[in-house]
């Protein structure tokens, strides 16, 4: 155990780490920055009544005893956002005097939400710095009831069974007792105060666990749990659940005989998602759901050319019933559809364009003769109509507790079709995975795609997004944040997450690998021994290079070719030594291409062959891909393996090929470990570690890489074998599918962590508002503009709509309509405060005369008719504001200044313009802006990751300059603002609330405010220390016996840090609300 001075430099080094791990970023989840309460049953069971979605608080006075010595000073932090989260720099001061001391107190009661478990310790601090913890085994926990709850106790003194009970003075005075002297005290109390203990016993928290222990262990990085290192053992939360594999592509074979009709169907055993052993079908229940073209190859039974037919409705339903017994069904498409889908927009557009070959290129190919961009609109129709059926056929099947896993480029937008399918029918989605097998291309490639936005969104519809590589997710994540503004960061764990619509999406990064029971197995089937003999035995005495690879230009064979032709130039005495065995399989999905590189390829082994030999390349192609065991018994027989793909998406032959020679001693032919050359531009080079590493287009290094690989000793070879073994082995696919599944299950765990342990951060209830709502009699709303009321524009690069690169947004015509009926309730005071200008807010919400409209965050006002006091010729209430200038924008409406912007930005100017007019210089895009309330420099327009570095450095600098100067420097999306310090919507909200009360005698049973950035948090502290300074008399305008109808609500749009106590993931959810508390009770 380490000693206390360890942990107390320990603490200072936690604290430094979380200050840099909790500098603002509004994307990051609530799990990033809140411990984990850990709740036992007791508890749980005694906050059950608890709901921040009542929106009740308790303001909890704090009292305790603590002698502490001269210079040090006590303070209260715990687990709740509001209360600090144990971070002692956001800890809350505790105050005494001499006529006080030992006993210290808090200056303003805590306001926590009633009936909800919060935990908490004190902590000294010694000359202004953290100094320790108190040296207790666990925390502190409490349950605030009624309206005030003051809490007396000791310092480093606590029992982990004790209870707070009543004090003999006051019924609001609680101390804790023992549990049996609660149990005694309970039973001699009246009925009416039950329940007599603000909390429970907590006997099943671990005494050892100390805060000071959990904290070190939040610092250091987190394993998995055991459920999650062992995939193997992965088992569904739900275990009546579905797991729904779809891909365009059944992962089966289906066949009519030719002679009886009848269907048949078999595993496709080389498909990733097709059943096999140990499969995810031992673990749960699976459907696989793909898409069959409606036209069938048939055969003459004597045999000849085979001609290609409609299927008809009893092929059709004879083939649902097979696929039926294998747990399948399919979509069936007719051929043209197919074809325009397939054909057209995945192979013509995604494949290539997925590869990153520019789309100039792809029109200037010479094979390219009917690829016109006139085609482009019917194959989107056509990709977005096959994504559709295949959506609604699943969602007719699944059930929301289902889990739904989408493969592939084919279906980019089929996660978004089944959400909104889900939507409609206002009932929750199954759970979503979506897996890209291809490369992504770079942001510079995917800004050709015409419909990239909605293929991206289409994808984020879901929970997780997989990729095999990080330079696959890498370029996906750019593309997020350059054409959608998203940002991303590190999730808990080893995972990636991207914030998108209040949802945090997880990136995952998992190279599938083979399944080696089965070619263990399969490496001693007789058919693969003797093919491989036979093999050996046609190039006898030779070593023999192996080959296989898709025709096309992609597969980089012309440069394989060519490096094998300079090797033979440059050592002609290995061409009776050495051999290239080549498959090439023509999949007839990329004619032109095909035919092509067929012939280009062709004329290269002529020449090669008419050069040095016939014997030295063994050429074959076929319209079939090599099966499983035609490609092992070439594994077998061949020492080197050559992968020279120029551009390369998921490929298990390397795999396969290092696993394969030495899985088995039977021969001598695979007793010496391969070597594999490999293309740094494929998925699987980044797994491989021991095989030499090759660039296709340096033909002199490959030839070079390939003379190592003939020379290298056996030693070596099996060293490098042993390097890759350890992956191959423990990674086949079967453990793969779970292994993505269980980060699915892990981020669905986290989500439900950051609800069981932020009992106070919970998402809205709409219909617990609306009850609050209709049962109060004065209500007050404050609402957020940008990213509240409107969806907030992101900052893509590309995204420019005019100069100004603003689409120019405003409310939906519903979201006006709730304003409207809102408004004209007259029961209700409503607030739009903001930080855009009074011309926009006008322009957008002038006409809603019963509106309060506060703009530049409280510079301006512009009050509803309702509230008279004055006019805009005359001063409001001596020092509450001074009126506007008039202007064409405000000739309807009064405004007034605040005080605060009485402000001379002379001398300001004077320091901050050579900096601001330096950094617009070296920023393409920035703006610098001069408004009367403030000086702002705007990078909206710029690269996004360049606006963001330079805007953090532009911070610093004017922080530095202006350290002696009462202003404050303000960070928005895409905006650096200099405002006058003291002017934020905290100060207005307060103003609203003190001049609502003024006006109407007395203050409201309902507060409901609402915003999405970081300048809204101001405003839910405000309304917090608004109700703590209120007594329940003044707060309520009522005596204390009126029965309470006190309503506060702070919500915040997007799951993330917040001082809110609820949040709402989208501005849709905003509508909605306000829609539901403006309709009829």
């Amino acid at each position: 155990m380490a000693k206390r001075g360890d942990d107390d430099q320990l603490d200072r080094e936690i604290e430094a780490v979380a200050a840099e791990a909790a500098k603002p970023d509004p994307g990051k989840l609530r799990k990033k920055s809140t411990p984990r309460l850990h709740l036992p049953d007791d508890m749980k069971n005694h906050h059950a009544g608890g709901d921040v979605n009542a929106g009740t608080f308790t303001r909890v006075h704090l009292r305790v005893r603590a002698e502490t010595r001269f210079g040090e000073e006590l303070h209260c932090s715990g687990a709740s956002y509001t209360m600090g989260q144990y971070k002692p720099s956001e800890s809350i001061e505790l105050v005494t005097s001499p006529e006080e001391y030992p006993v210290w107190r808090t200056v303003k009661p805590l306001i926590l939400p009633r009936g909800i478990a919060h935990k908490y310790m004190y902590a000294v601090f010694s000359g202004g710095m953290f100094a320790n913890w108190e040296p207790i085994d666990c925390d502190r926990h409490v349950v605030p009831q009624g309206r005030d709850m003051t809490i007396s106790e000791d310092y480093g003194t606590f029992d982990l069974n004790s209870v707070l009970v009543p004090s003999a003075s006051s019924s609001s005075v609680f101390v804790r007792a023992p549990a049996s002297t609660a149990s005694s005290t309970s039973k001699a109390s009246s009925p009416s105060r039950q329940p007599a203990s603000a909390d429970a016993p907590v006997s099943s928290l671990s005494r050892s666990k100390s805060l000071q222990r959990f904290q070190r262990n939040k610092v250091k990085l987190q394993p998995r749990t055991a459920s999650r290192d062992t995939p193997a053992d992965f088992k569904p939360s739900n275990p009546d659940s579905t797991l729904f594999l779809v891909c365009y592509h059944l992962p089966i074979d289906i066949a009519k005989d030719p002679v009886t009709g009848i269907w048949t169907a078999t595993w496709n055993k080389d498909s990733l998602i097709a059943r096999s052993e140990n499969s995810i079908a031992e673990s749960m229940k699976v459907k696989w759901v793909g898409c069959i073209t409606t036209e069938v190859s048939v055969s003459p039974p004597g045999g000849g050319r085979s001609t290609v037919v409609p299927m008809t409705d009893a092929d059709i339903a004879a083939i649902t019933a097979v696929l039926a017994a294998m747990d399948a069904f399919a979509v069936f498409l007719p051929p043209t559809l197919a074809h325009r889908h397939y054909q057209g927009y995945c192979k013509s557009k995604l494949w290539p364009m997925f590869h990153n070959v520019d789309i100039l290129d792809i029109y200037s190919s010479v094979w390219e003769e009917d690829l016109h961009q006139a085609n482009h609109d019917l194959w989107w129709e056509s990709y977005t109509a096959v994504n559709s059926q295949l959506a609604h056929a699943v969602a007719a099947a699944a059930a929301p507790h289902d889990t739904v896993w989408a493969h592939d480029y084919h279906l980019l937008l089929f996660p978004k079709v089944l959400q909104d399918y889900f939507v409609s029918a206002n009932k929750p989605r199954p759970h979503m995975v979506f897996f890209l097998h291809v490369p992504f291309p770079t942001s510079e490639i995917f800004r050709e795609l015409s419909n990239g936005p909605a293929l991206l969104e289409g994808v984020l519809a879901v929970d997780v997004v997989g990729f095999h590589t990080f330079d696959h997710a890498r370029h996906f994540l750019n593309a997020c944040k350059r054409f959608l503004g998203l940002t991303y960061q590190s999730q808990s764990g080893v995972n990636l997450g991207v914030d998108y619509k209040g949802r945090n999406v997880v990136i995952a990064i998992s190279h599938v690998g083979i399944e080696k029971n089965l070619i263990q197995d399969a490496v001693h089937w007789p058919g693969v021994v003797a093919a491989a003999t036979a093999l050996r035995a046609k190039h006898k005495g030779k070593l023999l290079l192996a080959g296989v690879d898709v025709c096309q230009r992609l597969s980089g064979i012309p440069l394989k070719l060519l490096a094998f032709e300079q090797f033979f130039n440059q050592c002609p005495a290995w061409k009776d030594k050495l051999a290239l065995v080549q498959r090439v399989h023509l999949t007839g999905s990329r004619q032109g291409d095909e035919a092509y590189s067929s012939h280009e390829i062709q004329q290269l082994v002529h020449r090669i062959t008419a050069s040095h030999g016939a014997d030295v390349i063994d050429y074959e192609e076929s319209t079939k891909p090599l099966a499983l065991a035609d490609r092992l018994a070439l594994w077998l027989a061949c020492d080197i393996l050559i992968v020279t793909s120029i551009r390369g998406g998921l490929n298990l032959h390397p795999l396969e090929f290092v696993f394969a020679k030495g899985a088995s001693k039977a021969s001598d032919m695979h007793a010496k470990a391969g070597v594999v050359l490999l293309s740094e531009f494929s998925a699987c080079c980044c797994v491989l570690n021991g095989g030499l590493r090759i660039n296709p287009w340096n033909i002199t290094e490959v030839v070079n890489s390939l003379d190592r690989a003939i020379n290298m000793s056996n030693d070596e070879r099996l060293g490098r074998r042993a390097r890759d073994l350890p992956y191959i082995t423990n990674q086949p696919a079967s453990n793969w599918t779970k292994q993505v599944l269980s980060i699915l299950q892990e981020s669905l765990d986290i989500d439900a962590d950051e609800l069981s342990g932020a009992l106070d951060f919970r998402k809205l209830d709409p219909i617990k508002i609306k009850h609050a709502y209709d049962a109060s009699r004065r209500r007050v709303f404050l609402l957020d503009y940008g990213g509240t009321l409107i969806a907030r524009e992101n900052m893509p690069m590309y995204m420019k709509k005019d100069f100004t690169a603003v689409s120019g947004k405003i409310p939906t015509p519903r979201m006006l309509q709730a304003l409207q009926t809102l408004c004209a309730d007259p029961r209700n005071s409503v607030f739009v405060v903001s930080g855009v200008s009074q011309v926009n807010l006008t322009h957008v919400l002038g006409h809603i005369p019963s509106l309060g409209i506060a703009a530049h965050n409280g510079a301006l006002f512009s009050w509803a008719k309702s509230i008279r006091f004055g006019t805009p010729n005359e001063d409001v209430q001596g020092n509450e504001g001074d009126p506007a200038p008039e202007d064409d924008t405000s000739t309807t409406r009064a405004w007034y200044h605040h005080r605060l912007v009485e402000y001379d930005w002379s001398p300001v100017r004077e320091l901050v313009d050579p900096i601001l007019r330096t950094y617009c210089s070296r920023t393409n895009g920035s703006v610098i802006r001069y408004m009367d309330q403030g000086i702002a420099w705007n990078f909206r327009s710029c690269d996004p990751e360049w606006g963001h570095l330079q805007s953090t450095s532009l911070q610093a600098d004017l922080e530095d300059v202006l350290k002696d100067v009462p202003v404050a420097i303000v960070r928005k999306k895409g905006l650096l603002e200099i405002v006058p310090e003291g002017l934020h919507k905290g100060v207005v909200a307060r103003h609203i609330l003190t001049l609502d009360a003024e006006t109407h005698g007395g203050h409201p049973d309902f507060i409901f405010s609402i915003g999405d950035d970081t300048t809204d948090e101001t405003m839910f502290k405000a309304i917090y220390e608004h109700y703590a300074e209120r007594s329940d008399e003044s707060m309520h305008g009522r005596p204390d016996s009126t029965p309470s109808l006190h309503h506060v609500y702070t919500c915040t749009v997007g799951k993330k840090p917040s001082n809110a106590h609820l949040f709402v993931h989208h501005v849709d959810d905003v509508e909605e609300l306000l829609h539901t508390l403006s309709s009829l009770p």
